[in-house]
């Protein structure tokens, strides 16, 4: 997951560096509102920490994941690789689930 807000002069997404997983947690390491410098435009913002937006970062993990356990099942031969894909494609999925649910926790709750 991302955390980012637009910003008020070209309205790009300015990615914050914070690793929060709510408001909460990131108004206890930020503030409420907080200063950031547009790296596109170079513009100040002030920021408050309910228009910051999360989004998902996981998009490619399933194929990611599902190709790597197909490599390492070449080891094993052809069971080897048919187990390989499946768990790499469930291991893959369970972490895209993860992602886009604490997106959804932080895009639903507010200060």
């Amino acid at each position: 997951m991302k955390i980012f807000c637009n910003c008020n002069s070209c309205s790009r997404k300015v990615y914050l560096a914070s690793e929060a997983k709510t408001r909460y947690q990131l108004s206890r390491a930020w503030g409420i509102t907080f200063s950031i410098i547009c790296v596109h435009c170079r513009s100040k913002n002030q920021v408050h920490v309910n228009l910051v937006r999360a989004e998902s970062t996981k998009n490619n993990m399933p194929i990611a994941t599902t190709i790597g356990g197909g490599l390492l099942g070449i080891l094993a031969g052809p069971l080897g690789i048919i187990i390989g894909l499946a768990a790499g494609g469930i291991s893959g999925g369970a972490v895209t689930y993860n992602d886009n649910n604490d997106v959804k926790t932080f895009n639903n709750n507010y200060l």
